[in-house]
């Protein structure tokens, strides 16, 4: 660290413009900063200052050697915020926002043993359908799905959402069981969007992507009641994997259109939060857990 405190003490001589103004700063004498200087020019083997009677100003290979200094401090002490937030327990409330059917099965399942680790944590859940503004509302972590745009926010890919057109057995058994995409215009499709507008959905086939419009009489903001409505036997639904995965191990729905895949076939799953060097304990903690427990069973 003996170095590190003579880098420290050219940057102080650097900014300061003088060896008297770095000597007051740091509470020695100017003979002595002076001496420790030229240990370092003597060491590096060229000078760094030019010195005058009144100040001290820096040579071409002093400007050159003050870039790199100002960085290796940095690095250092980045260095030592990071261990010390490992050995300090992160404590106080972590806000979190997520679409409430994401918070229900991503999050609800990992909270108990996470907030097990660290007891002094408190999670604070909105649940929101729209982008929360993380910085405007003092919210730490958003667990987003899709494809981010281009942002100041950091991410973390946790896992992907996969999605398949269902229906029930009973509904099939009423309207017929499509053979290809073509065929939803004759069925009921609910859509997950609620608006005005065309809907389409897209489908991977040997011809290249399909792109067919859908109607229905259902649109919802809501996977669950969406998911309710299929089952209920109101029509059909382009729903995540996550969403349905008992109704299609018990039977409850089945997949339809299986020889055309969805496109995209997979939605990222991320983390996000907040750019910055100084990350808190609680928000890195709370992302390293997320992203070693997202079951890949999610997917």
């Amino acid at each position: 660290m003996k170095n590190i405190t003579l880098l420290r003490l050219f940057v102080q001589v650097a900014d300061e413009g003088s060896f008297s103004a770095a000597a007051r700063s740091t509470r020695a004498t100017p003979s002595a900063v002076s001496r420790q200087i030229s240990r370092l020019e003597e060491d590096l083997g060229t000078r760094l200052l030019q010195r005058t009677t009144r100040q001290q100003v820096l040579t071409e290979a002093g400007e050159i050697y003050l870039r790199h200094a100002r960085q290796i401090i940095e690095d250092v002490d980045e260095a030592r915020r990071a261990v010390s937030q490992i050995s300090s327990a992160p404590s106080g409330i972590l806000r979190v926002t997520a679409e409430a059917d994401l918070a229900i099965s991503l999050l609800s399942p990992m909270l108990p043993d996470f907030l097990n680790l660290y007891p002094d944590l408190r999670i604070q859940l909105v649940t929101s359908a729209t982008l929360e503004d993380l910085v405007g509302r003092s919210i730490d972590v958003a667990i987003r799905v899709g494809h981010l745009e281009d942002s100041s926010l950091m991410a973390r890919r946790l896992s992907a959402s996969r999605s398949l057109v269902v229906a029930s057995p009973e509904y099939l058994e009423r309207n017929g069981a499509p053979v290809h995409p073509d065929e939803l215009s004759k069925l009921s499709c609910m859509s997950f969007h609620v608006g005005s507008g065309q809907r389409t959905w897209q489908f991977r086939s040997p011809e290249g992507t399909l792109e067919v419009p859908v109607s229905g009489r259902i649109q919802a903001g809501n996977l669950t009641f969406l998911k309710e409505a299929v089952k209920s036997g109101l029509g059909v639904a382009m729903l995540p994997t996550w969403v349905v995965r008992s109704e299609l191990d018990s039977g409850a729905l089945v997949p339809i259109l299986p020889d055309f895949p969805l496109e995209p076939s997979a939605t990222p799953i991320s983390a996000v939060y907040p750019s910055g060097r100084n990350l808190a304990s609680k928000v890195r903690v709370f992302v390293e857990y997320l992203s070693n427990h997202t079951s890949k069973s999610f997917e």
